[in-house]
């Protein structure tokens, strides 16, 4: 949750600053397509997590194999209903946000 109210902090100031430095030229779903790729980004990331714990062979254990879960899973508890339940989630934001950015892209034609 930490992670999610980071990005999002981070998605708003940047869109704060390019508001102000192109104004009229602005477009809320050109600042919300770099949030869909952060968002895809992480998916796999936690996709790859996840299908690593799923086949035991890989691993001699349950493990983070790269930063970006490691960042949003943290250190609790590994399991791999925790790995198959963070990466559903991303998924599911994944594809939210990316329905969000196909309605913002029509609306604005």
């Amino acid at each position: 949750m930490l992670f999610a109210t980071i990005v999002l902090l981070i998605w708003g100031m940047y869109s704060f600053v390019m508001k102000k430095r192109l104004q009229n030229e602005f477009r809320v779903s050109g600042s919300f397509l770099t949030l869909v790729i952060f968002s895809v980004i992480a998916s796999l990331s936690l996709g790859m997590n996840y299908v690593s714990a799923a086949i035991p062979s890989l691993n001699d254990g349950i493990a983070i194999h790269n930063f970006l879960a490691y960042w949003i899973i943290g250190e609790d508890m590994w399991s791999y209903h925790l790995f198959k339940k963070y990466f559903e989630y991303s998924l599911t934001v994944s594809i939210s946000l990316l329905i969000v950015y196909s309605g913002l892209k029509i609306v604005k034609n």
